[in-house]
């Protein structure tokens, strides 16, 4: 038995300062990057203890209790969930890490790979480039790799080597035999190629499965629908089905994902459904059916007046057809007039507060909702409306009404504005004549049609070529301009050729094919950004203390005459509100783009 099994933690080096001892030491290039082997033992010697020099004490602790299911840690050297109770904690540079991460070897012999020996490397900068052979998480600082056979693994996955045998009936009724060779055999429930991972094959019959597909969950629940799926070999629907991620066709004789509901027509590809943005990959099988509860956020009392939480003390009234674009909804902070149908309008107002306005379709959102691009439940949060927040989606700034994850830890970055979390599939975008779907992975990105800019998952036709980002899915169809009593529209040119039209308000080009707002009266055209603003979601009013270095930023109104010259563009602001910084007074900037960009 290895005695540095049983060596405290404090004899322990953390995985940072084991890099920082061998950073100048030898190095190799895996697809283009720059990686550092690591000679060194992660066990402190005691010569090394003497010199004093490591100043990072490893602590082993335990989650608390409960922690389990609310709490999700990932472990900082290979970004991967830590399953387990137990793992350490770094007092010095204040990260956590799997057991495996922190004890591995500089060199191992693995049996998921028994030609040659695996070599610890560091890579400083994180890359989507390389993979784990076992899982197929992409790898981060910490990770084993075979040069000559394009091999690696995570220290966590190495010190689960693959069993030679497995014995799954509900896989496959044989012996199933590990095959630890990259080949081009198709896999019998993924139905894709061998390049994906090493096989399992069976002796007996002609049986192929992946490593990582023998054991995909029976019963799953994917983001992207509202019924639980389970695993099939066979489509049980009469014709052929879509795959509802990719989009792709679903081969028959090969293993999918399709719904439990009766007359429900829905099935996913085994990959695609364990993709980690569509599923969480846990075993749902036998487990009770959890279900979001659709309640209403607000108190009803009763003749359209109603409590609600983010305006205490105060009732709002139903009021129907409301028409005053100079006032805006405090969820989705759009303004208040009827849609480009004639429809909506209806608005709860508050008795005694003439500005406090909900639209009435927003007063009805459910606190709990399921997001297509996320695993976890989005809970409706309310505290922004003193502050403000930057949606995930859209990448825009906004002092409404957010959607943000339950679970603490990695998921601390999905927050969504009540727009975008709205967006479910298929989409339909007045824009455009076919119905718009995600059919990119979690990593991968297009170019927006309208804005042409680069988007990661957008939503994009499987018909044609057409991309729609989400910034320009969200923005309103219809708009008010103070110089024109008629409705503006948003729309969108893609074949325009070389025609031009002239903003109203900066008297400059614009170009049809990157999406404009016209009056079909008038023939009045203009900006997006100039009828709307760069933050047409932000009020003036809202402050808040940048984290940082303890700044208190402001937006304030930017309605008189002269305007002020921004700090980072260098021109006039010439939007409705406008960012100052408490320690900059006289320098203010046009935007968040600008503030942040600075």
């Amino acid at each position: 038995m290895d005695p540095l099994e049983h060596a405290s933690s404090y004899r322990l080096l953390c995985p940072v300062e084991r890099f920082e001892k061998d950073k100048d030491g030898k190095v190799t290039t895996i697809s283009g990057k720059i990686h550092h082997i690591i000679k060194s033992s992660y066990f402190i010697s005691d010569a090394e203890d003497e010199k004093s020099n490591h100043h990072h004490s490893l602590l082993l602790r335990n989650k608390k209790e409960g922690e389990e299911d609310k709490v999700i840690y990932y472990c900082w050297a290979c970004q991967i969930e830590m399953i387990g109770k137990t793992y350490y904690f770094c007092s010095y540079c204040r990260n956590q890490y799997h057991k495996e991460c922190v004890r591995s070897p500089s060199e191992i012999h693995s049996s998921d790979h028994p030609k040659h020996p695996l070599q610890l490397l560091w890579l400083p900068e994180p890359s989507q480039h390389t993979q784990c052979s076992s899982c197929r998480r992409a790898h981060h600082e910490l990770f084993y790799y075979c040069s000559l056979c394009d091999f690696s693994l995570h220290p966590s996955c190495a010190e689960k080597p693959a069993s030679l045998t497995i014995n799954n009936p509900k896989r496959h009724m044989h012996t199933l035999h590990y095959f630890p060779r990259i080949s081009t055999l198709i896999c019998d429930v993924c139905g894709l190629d061998g390049d994906h991972g090493y096989l399992y094959v069976c002796l007996l019959c002609d049986f192929i499965v992946h490593k990582r597909c023998v054991d995909l969950p029976y019963v799953i629940k994917v983001s992207r629908h509202d019924h639980r799926l389970t695993f099939t070999c066979n489509l049980p629907y009469k014709d052929p089905t879509d795959c509802g991620v990719c989009h792709a066709k679903i081969k028959q004789n090969y293993g999918e994902y399709s719904c439990m509901k009766v007359g429900c027509v829905y099935a996913v590809h085994s990959r695609c459904a364990m993709q980690s943005d569509v599923c969480d990959g846990k075993e749902l099988e036998g487990e009770p059916e959890k279900t979001y509860e659709k309640s209403q956020v607000f108190e009803d009392k009763g003749d359209g007046i109603i409590q609600h939480p983010t305006h205490p003390g105060h009732q709002l009234r139903l009021e129907k057809k409301i028409h005053n674009e100079s006032k805006h909804c405090q969820a989705c902070r759009l303004p208040c007039y009827d849609d480009a149908d004639g429809g909506g309008g209806n608005v709860y107002r508050c008795l005694q507060c003439d500005d406090f306005i909900l639209h009435e379709s927003c007063a009805y959102i459910p606190r709990v909702k399921q997001f297509m691009l996320h695993v976890h439940p989005l809970i409706l949060e309310l505290s922004y409306t003193t502050s403000w927040f930057q949606c995930w989606k859209c990448r825009r700034y906004s002092c409404g009404f957010a959607y943000a994850c339950g679970i603490q830890g990695m998921c601390n970055y999905m927050v969504l504005d009540t727009l975008c979390a709205s967006i479910s599939e298929p989409f339909h975008h007045h824009s455009h004549p076919h119905l718009l779907f995600v059919t990119s992975t979690q990593y991968d990105g297009e170019i927006c049609s309208i804005c042409q800019s680069w988007k990661p998952q957008p939503l994009n036709c499987v018909k044609c070529d057409f991309v729609l980002c989400f910034r320009c899915a969200t923005l309103p169809h219809t708009a008010r301009y103070q110089h024109d009593e008629h409705l503006l529209y948003f729309s969108y040119e893609e074949d325009a050729k070389d025609e031009l039209y002239g903003c109203e308000i900066c008297e400059e080009d614009i170009d049809p094919r990157k999406g404009l707002y016209s009056c079909n009266e008038c023939g009045v055209t203009l900006h997006i950004d100039c009828l709307l603003g760069r933050d047409p979601y932000m009020k003036a009013g809202q402050t808040r203390t940048v984290n940082w270095d303890k700044t208190t930023v402001h937006v304030l109104p930017n309605t008189y005459s002269t305007r002020p010259i921004c700090k980072t563009c260098r021109r006039r602001c010439p939007y409705k509100i406008k960012i100052v910084v408490s320690s900059q007074v006289d320098h203010p900037f046009c935007s968040f783009d600008c503030y942040y960009g600075e």
